[in-house]
């Protein structure tokens, strides 16, 4: 009981001193109030809680959506698969990427001039060179077959179309 009577004694002689102290300046004299404040004896916390809030919101506007199919690699795998390379007047593989059974053959029909097909990726028992002639390009009508016997993943592009993205890939599984 001593520090509350020691505080609130202390609290009020510095309100007076500081009200003694702070006048307007005038140069008369004001008359002032001594306020005792008494300091809690004790502090407590109080855990936090959530209050939602709803909010009113106009009526909800239907938008429509538009599905669109997109090419995956997870579709089952094919015992064979054409490629069409240049397709569209576009320098693209369709399909860009696919999954193929051990064994199955791929063949790339060229739709359009000045293209071809060469290894970026491929297992290491693998032993796919592309088409002939390391750079040389095809032009439409030209098709390319291989069979596929060493499972794994593989990658390819076109040298000329390369930078463009001009690029396809493909994974060789177990049937």
């Amino acid at each position: 009981m001593e520090r509350r009577r020691f505080l609130r004694a202390s609290v009020g002689g510095a309100v007076a001193v500081l009200a003694g102290c702070a006048g307007d300046g005038s140069g008369t004299d004001t008359t002032t109030t001594a306020t005792t404040t008494t300091a809690p004896a004790e502090t407590t916390t109080t855990e936090a809680t959530t209050t939602e809030a709803t909010s009113a919101t106009g009526t909800p506007t239907e938008t429509p959506t538009t599905t669109t199919t997109a090419p995956t690699t997870t579709e089952a795998p094919q015992s064979s698969v054409e490629v069409a390379v240049g397709a569209n007047g576009r320098s693209r593989f369709s399909p860009e990427a696919f999954r193929l059974e051990r064994g199955g053959t791929v063949t790339w029909v060229w739709e359009g001039n000045a293209h071809n097909a060469i290894p970026s990726e491929q297992p290491d028992e693998a032993d796919w060179s592309g088409t002939p002639g390391d750079t040389q390009t095809y032009d439409e009508g030209y098709e390319y077959e291989y069979t596929f016997e060493v499972p794994g993943d593989y990658a390819y592009y076109c040298s000329v179309h390369r930078g463009i993205g001009m690029t396809g890939s493909f994974t060789v599984v177990e049937p």
